[in-house]
């Protein structure tokens, strides 16, 4: 087995997830501000979420996907452990590697919102 495929612990594992949470939550407490502000939301299909239920439809959106890929993440975790074939581990590790970027990402949308609310004023 090769040791890039090592799953990470539960603890670092819901560490990222939170963080997911947290980024998400961010992304749309900026978005809010900005369209507080005269902002307009870019990504269409976030414009409809809003449209149809406001900023705690996209919230809860939001929620539910964090909470299905912790839900995947577990899974494939127990898979993997029981499993321990090079596919499975890297199918973990692709996944565990795809919820840091989206961190990473989610983050960076938050930043770039914060730097157009201070456009705006």
């Amino acid at each position: 087995m090769h040791a890039r495929f090592r799953a990470p612990s539960r603890r670092l594992l819901s560490t990222w997830i939170l963080l997911l949470a947290g980024a998400q939550l961010a992304d749309v407490i900026t978005t809010g501000v900005d369209m507080a502000y005269g902002g307009v939301e870019a990504n269409s299909f976030v414009a409809g979420l809003v449209a149809l239920g406001g900023l705690g439809l996209v919230f809860g959106t939001k929620l539910l996907l964090v909470a299905a890929m912790a839900i995947a993440c577990i899974l494939l975790k127990r898979y993997a452990e029981a499993h321990p074939t090079l596919q499975s581990r890297a199918a973990h590790a692709f996944v565990w590697r795809a919820i840091q970027i989206s961190v990473v990402g989610l983050l960076l949308v938050a930043v770039h919102n914060t730097a157009l609310r201070a456009q705006i004023a």
